[in-house]
Order: C-alpha cells, then structure tokens, then sequence
C-alpha cells in the first residue's frame, strides 16, 4: 500500500481520527471493521464507527459531510449508479475540510461508481476485489503483519464463502444476527447494539468473545440468545422449505423459497444446502442448483448448489450483484408467492449467460 503511506506522510500532522464505516448485517462488516478499529489504534487515532446496511446510507453519509480532518474508511459496502447521488456530495465535503478517503470493498461495481470515489482530489484509496471477502482485503491493505487481523479475515472468508469448517465463525454469525434482529426489534441503534462484541473483537480477536474450550460465548447471555434463535430459526427454515416452489431452466434445478422473518439469506442457504434438511412431508428432496430466497419485502437472497451457475450474472437480472457462488437482487412489493415464481422461472428462460457449460 505504498502510495496509502505516501498520503498517509503528507497528511499526518492533520488527520487526528478515523471513522470507519461497515456492512451491520454479517460477519464480514463486523470483522472488517474490527480490523479498521486495530489500525486506528496502532496509529493513535480517536476512532468511532458506523455500522449500517445500504437502506441507511443517505443518513449515514450526510453525517460524514460535518467530519474535519479524518480517515473515513468504508468497508464491504459498494455503491452503484442508484447511490452516487447519495454518497458523492457528502464526502466531496468532508474532503473539503482535510478528511481522506480509503474504501475497501468486494462487490460488483459500476465503471461510473468507481470514476466517482477516484475522482476525489486528496488521492482516494480504493480497493475492490471479488476473489477476497472484505475482511481480507482490509487486512491485506491495512494490517498484513497483524496475527489478529488475520485471524478476524480468516473467520469472514469462513463465512462469507460459505465454507462453515469454523465453529465460532458460525456461532459469531448468529450472534451477529441475534444482536442485529433485537436491535431493530426494539428500535434501538444498531451500532450501538454490535459495538461491546465489535470492541472485543478488535481489543483481543475471537478470543474476547469465544471460549473454544467450551465451544460458547464467554459472554453467557448471548450464548443462550444463540442457542434459543438457532432452535427458532431451524423451525422457520423447515417450514419455509416446505412451501418450495421448484422448475427445471436448461437443465438445471431452480428453487424458490420464501425468507421467514428473523432468518437471514446467509442462514437459508447453509440450511437448503445439506441434504439432511431437505426432508419435506417424507420426501427427500434434491439440493437446488439455484436457490431463490425472497424476502417479505420483496429482496432476491441468490445460492448455487452447483458451480455450473452465476450467482452474480443472475443477481444482474434483478438489478443486483454479488459473487458466482452468492449475491443479492431485488425483485419489489408482491403478494402471490405463485406469480413471483411463474416471473423469475420465466425471466430465466429467456437466458442463458448465467450458465457454465459442463
């Protein structure tokens, strides 16, 4: 990262404090700013964050427009032609009164979102990479001789590829959601729910938040939080299932399940992966090879089961993006399951670059 210290050496006798802000919703946001936090104080930088998800960022940003003389440092969260509107002026101002700007994202960008954040004067950093989650990237570029830092962009990958061989990876990511759900529950600020597991995290990595003797939260309250919302969720995420809306496109198997409440689109596509969960009113069923997840407020949670499918190129039909193996869209308002289905089914006919040819 030598032209970030190059910058970092012309303006240090100005910047006295960082702002990090992160993805609310996952590990990766968590872990990504826990890492941030570390390189703050390895700096000697007053630091706060802002955890958010993309509904929150007209508020969030016209806050950072008052900031003077910070590191503002963005992490897995991306922005596209729909948001510039909403981010560009902000930090053009906060620039303006000797803030810098460092964002570190893995999601798709456009080619006019990217123009955007490099053409700031100040030199902008901007790192985008689709092959890392988040946390990686911002080790990485912030903290590569850091054991801790690599630890919390270990447990990110974990996650956010969906791999689930750490066991506190998954506890964390429904401690995460456990946290995040009551916060919204009770109307309450997200970032302030998340931040006592986000300092600790940051202050010692898992081992302030996990005993992996015991294979719990040290902190017992949460564990029992844990435990109950894992229970609740497996009940949600077998009903849901059962009303599966399944087709065959090109010869491949097409899933459409509605998202319960409390449950994430991370938590449903673990769960509809494994063929023991699959079991719906005595039959077996087969692991989709896409995996629709809908959202009460019509959101596109997207899953392969197959790596001859592009999560992402789909994601793009329904004004979204992501990775080849997970992404998000965004499919509107509806009230019949049965239309929605019919409407995605045949959107994916009419197609074909989301398909890898065996």
């Amino acid at each position: 990262m030598s032209n970030t210290r190059e910058s970092e050496s012309k303006t240090v006798k100005k910047i006295t404090s960082l702002h990090a802000i992160s993805h609310d919703k996952d590990v990766d946001g968590l872990n990504s700013a826990a890492i941030v936090w570390r390189y703050a104080k390895s700096k000697g930088l007053d630091f706060s964050v802002t955890l958010t998800d993309y509904g929150g960022f007209e508020q969030v940003f016209s806050s950072i427009a008052s900031r003077r003389d910070t590191l503002i440092v963005v992490s897995d969260l991306g922005i596209d032609d729909t948001t510039i509107d909403i981010v560009v002026p902000s930090l053009s101002r906060a620039i303006s009164q000797g803030c810098k700007i460092v964002w570190i994202d893995h999601h798709q960008w456009s080619e006019q979102a990217i123009k955007a954040i490099l053409a700031f004067p100040n030199k902008p950093v901007l790192r985008i990479n689709h092959d890392f989650c988040a946390a990686e990237i911002v080790h990485k570029v912030l903290m590569p001789r850091d054991e801790i830092s690599a630890e919390l962009a270990q447990i990110a990958h974990d996650t956010d590829f969906n791999i689930r061989e750490i066991d506190a990876a998954s506890a964390l990511t429904d401690a995460v959601s456990v946290v995040r759900f009551g916060a919204i529950d009770r109307r309450e600020d997200v970032s302030d729910a998340l931040h006592p597991l986000l300092s600790k995290l940051a202050e010692s990595g898992l081992a302030g938040v996990w005993d992996d003797r015991t294979k719990k939260f040290k902190d017992s309250l949460l564990d029992k939080r844990v435990d109950h919302y894992r229970k609740d969720k497996a009940k949600k995420m077998r009903k849901a299932l059962a009303g599966h809306c399944d087709t065959v496109i090109h010869e491949r198997l097409v899933r459409v399940v509605e998202i319960p409440s409390g449950v994430t689109s991370t938590d449903m596509g673990t769960f509809a992966a494994k063929e023991e969960n699959l079991k719906v009113d005595g039959k077996s069923l087969k692991v989709a090879d896409l995996l629709f997840m809908l959202s009460q407020g019509g959101m596109l949670g997207i899953r392969r089961g197959h790596d001859t499918v592009l999560c992402n190129l789909v994601a793009k039909q329904f004004n979204g993006g992501g990775h080849p193996f997970a992404a998000g869209g965004e499919y509107g308002l509806y009230e019949d399951f049965q239309a929605v289905c019919d409407d995605l089914f045949q959107i994916l006919s009419n197609r074909t670059d989301w398909l890898i040819q065996e």
